[in-house]
């Protein structure tokens, strides 16, 4: 008979959690605008919760130099990146980097969204973000969104080569995979399959010290 440890029942309730997923919308460019670079990318990873409810607001300020608490307590967002990528110098450009309940990369995390789910897996509304070194804001028609504007600190990119970063359209969409973790039960009777092989190797361990 397997005897179950504390730590077994801690692993087992962990494991049990609630699935969670996640819907990445990334934007498919429709026209180009002389004012910017190309090669600019967004993606958006949202609760699967979220999705379904259709719309969501967001104010996020996530100030970690100014001292705790400091992260922002929602989970609807659960990540924004945002960069260019550049024809002649690599890396990612004017990078913004959010992710849930992770402390800013660079100065603070300010996102302030106001968006719709549209039928067809697009998105519409605004879109502001910034990280105290490059920041962009978003608005749509329906769901045909305009960069408003775009900056950043860094040569590259929306920096100073492009002083009036503004005028490319194009479209949010959501991505045919949806990333999920295994659901609960899965998960529970995986770590009890681990739990069990620990306990069964403990037995023959000291069969053998015994004999």
């Amino acid at each position: 008979m397997v005897r179950f440890t504390p730590l077994a029942v801690l692993l087992v309730m962990a494991l049990a959690q609630p699935a969670h997923a996640a819907v990445t919308y990334s934007w498919q460019q429709v026209s180009a605008s002389s004012s910017m670079p190309t090669g600019l990318n967004l993606e958006l990873a949202f609760s699967d919760e979220a999705v379904a409810a259709g719309q969501l607001r967001l104010d996020i300020r996530n100030e970690c130099d100014i001292g705790p608490p400091c992260l922002d307590p929602q989970s609807s967002l659960l990540s924004l990146r945002y960069w260019f990528d550049d024809p002649y110098v690599s890396g990612q450009h004017n990078l913004i980097a959010y992710d849930y309940r992770t402390e800013p990369r660079n100065y603070y995390d300010r996102i302030i969204i106001d968006l719709t789910f549209l039928a067809g897996g697009s998105l519409g509304g605004n879109i502001f973000a910034s990280d105290g070194n490059s920041d962009f804001r978003m608005a749509s028609q329906g769901a045909l969104f305009s960069v408003i504007d775009a900056n950043s600190d860094e040569p590259f990119g929306c920096g100073y080569r492009y002083p009036n970063c503004a005028g490319a359209t194009g479209m949010l969409l959501a991505s045919d995979e949806v990333a999920a973790v295994p659901e609960p039960g899965t998960q529970a009777i995986v770590g009890l399959g681990l739990i069990a092989a620990w306990c069964a190797r403990r037995r023959r361990r000291g069969a053998r010290q015994a004999a």
